[in-house]
């Protein structure tokens, strides 16, 4: 049979803010294809913005992507065939780039200076043009640049875009993208100490670390035309690519890291599981072939594929990734339940941390929820207005003593239950009465569990002080 492609894939993020849902999902997708057929998974960091990139905050990056579970194997932690892999570091290969594009003519020197090319913006806006450098300086003799560089006057270096050409991307998300060399104006790609800029840097990197498809976001498919005429002028070849949509908030607009967007440390704060929000963010504008919904992350790269990717936004739906949670949740054992809500449990006297978790761990829809869930067991807090409501009900007395009779006569929580039926007290207004007599609240835990958290007499003391 055929062998599968092994590709090289990148994700390749900038640092500077933390890791968000859409950076995450971009990470994933370009995982889940490596490691389907023993691909290569590169990251490299993208820090040639100097005045925004933050050296600080790519450990915490990379611990993000581990805690998903994803697994590089080459990277700037790691190392690889190719490095280094963070680009400030690749300063000498770009300045070679460059240098070549220099001697084949393809760049020159532009002295326009800022004033200028605002007033040409001005002008193209008013006549609703898109904004498109002039070429005033493309037609400079090569012999006045010299002198003009040469004197001091400051430049950049721009690449001459070939008029006149059609380019087509044929990309695996959004099938045939066309674009014309009369709408890219010719775009800077250094500055005159030869200080790159991101189109360069990603080419030239795309090119040589051998990646053979970029899965990245929708918001790079304009810098995709610039990028293919940088590599075709360099003599290398063309990645293929796939770009994939950027995922909304619930305002109808794109998660972005300057808007806050929930980043993935404030979910694992949370207590949120990795493989809930591995399965979410799998999810997120790609469907399962068999329709599943509940997947692990070995069922997703066994299935996953960019045919199946929408050309359409998703957004993030909170309510489903807590649905998730609780799903996988209920998939571990009892004793990894209880692990995983146990560092999120405060201190409750007279009951150690492993068996307060192991008993209310089956209730815990999201790990980070089990200290609101307790709250009301360490001290007995004033009832809020809906305990006040129950414990105002026609049946709240005779539920109390009831309760109260039932656990000192037996010692049993679960003995409470049984006692409501067999003196015809209505459960749905018992409970609450007895919960919010033991923990200030009408909602929350399971009763039994309640009472076997605060046990029969601490319980028995508080039922006392709420009929007093």
């Amino acid at each position: 049979g055929l062998r599968p492609v092994r590709e090289r894939v990148r994700f390749s993020p900038a640092p500077t803010g933390a890791l968000h849902l859409g950076g995450a999902r971009t990470a994933l997708f370009n995982e889940l294809v490596a490691h389907r057929d023993g691909g290569t998974f590169v990251v490299r960091f993208e820090d040639t913005d100097a005045e925004r990139a933050d050296a600080s905050l790519e450990p915490g990056i990379l611990e993000d992507l581990a805690w998903l579970g994803l697994r590089w194997d080459e990277g700037a932690d790691v190392g690889g065939p190719y490095g280094p892999y963070r680009q400030s570091e690749r300063v000498a290969v770009y300045r070679k780039a460059l240098d070549g594009l220099i001697a084949d003519g393809a760049v020159y020197r532009c002295f326009c200076t800022e004033e200028i090319l605002a007033s040409d913006r001005a002008e193209d806006a008013a006549e609703g043009r898109a904004p498109r450098y002039r070429g005033s300086c493309r037609t400079l003799p090569s012999e006045q640049a010299e002198d003009r560089a040469g004197s001091g006057e400051a430049f950049c270096w721009r690449f001459a875009v070939p008029p006149g050409e059609t380019l087509i991307v044929d990309d695996a998300v959004h099938g045939p993208v066309r674009f014309d060399t009369a709408d890219i104006g010719d775009f800077v790609l250094a500055r005159s100490d030869g200080a790159v800029l991101y189109d360069l840097a990603c080419a030239v990197d795309d090119a040589a670390m051998a990646i053979t498809l970029v899965i990245r976001g929708d918001d790079h498919i304009s810098n995709t035309p610039r990028q293919l005429l940088l590599l075709r002028a360099l003599g290398s070849p063309a990645p293929r690519y796939a770009h994939v949509p950027l995922v909304m908030g619930a305002d109808g607009r794109p998660l972005s890291k300057s808007r806050g967007a929930e980043s993935l440390a404030s979910l694992r704060a949370h207590g949120f599981l990795a493989a809930a929000v591995v399965n979410h963010l799998a999810l997120l504008g790609w469907s399962d072939p068999a329709g599943r919904e509940v997947m692990t992350h070995d069922e997703l790269a066994a299935a996953f594929g960019l045919g199946r990717v929408s050309g359409a936004s998703p957004a993030h739906d909170p309510a489903r990734l807590r649905w998730l949670n609780k799903r996988h949740m209920a998939a571990l054992s009892p004793e990894q339940r209880a692990a995983t809500v146990l560092p999120f449990l405060p201190a409750l006297p007279g009951v150690d941390g492993p068996t307060a978790a192991r008993l209310i761990a089956g209730d815990v829809e999201v790990a980070g929820e089990a200290a609101a869930l307790v709250a009301g067991i360490a001290s007995a807090p004033p009832a809020d207005e809906e305990a006040t409501v129950a414990l105002a009900s026609a049946s709240a007395r005779a539920a109390l003593q009831t309760a109260l009779q039932a656990l000192a006569e037996t010692g049993d929580p679960e003995a409470v239950r049984v006692a409501f039926k067999e003196a015809g007290l209505p459960a749905k207004e018992a409970m609450p009465a007895v919960r919010a007599a033991l923990t200030g609240r009408a909602h929350g835990l399971p009763l039994a569990t309640v009472i076997e958290l605060l046990g029969v007499d601490g319980s028995c003391e508080r039922i006392r002080r709420a009929l007093a």
